[in-house]
């Protein structure tokens, strides 16, 4: 399948906030400039964001695809598009079942003490709303803190 990866414009903005209600992922800071999309026709049919925390750390964080799209490369030539543009350290907060996905872009999990401020107040806000979520679920959800050097 043919599609390319693109920053995100203004006018994104909207399917951007659509896809991560569809992932139902943290909804907090979606700016599109931090955004990359893969487009297919004309089509956003999928998503990454690197947030950037109040002291600076580096987050990558809200990733999407669309169901029907998925399995096919898209997840992993956003990471690696979003990875090419960065240099320093990186983190992610992820549902530890998808660790070893993030473990194959060199990521590693990381104990919450050594995380930089900004970010572990971020990781604790997320730990919260996902011990929330898994009560409404009927799985059990467990986000993890992870580093990239």
């Amino acid at each position: 399948m043919t599609f390319n990866i693109r920053p995100a414009r203004q006018e994104d903005q909207e399917t951007i906030v659509s896809f991560i209600r569809q992932a139902k992922i943290n909804p907090r800071n979606l700016h599109w400039e931090r955004f990359l999309v893969a487009e297919k026709d004309g089509q956003i049919i999928g998503i990454r964001q690197m947030k950037v925390h109040a002291e600076g750390t580096r987050e990558v964080a809200s990733g999407f695809v669309l169901p029907e799209y998925r399995r096919q490369g898209i997840s992993a030539r956003l990471m690696n598009e979003l990875l090419a543009r960065e240099t320093g350290t990186l983190y992610t907060m992820v549902n530890e079942k998808r660790a070893p996905y993030y473990e194959k872009f060199g990521f590693c999990r990381v104990d919450s003490r050594q995380l930089p401020s900004d970010f572990r107040k971020e990781y604790r806000i997320g730990r919260i709303v996902t011990t929330l979520m898994s009560i409404f679920r009927k799985e059990r959800v467990r986000v993890i803190p992870m580093k990239r050097e």
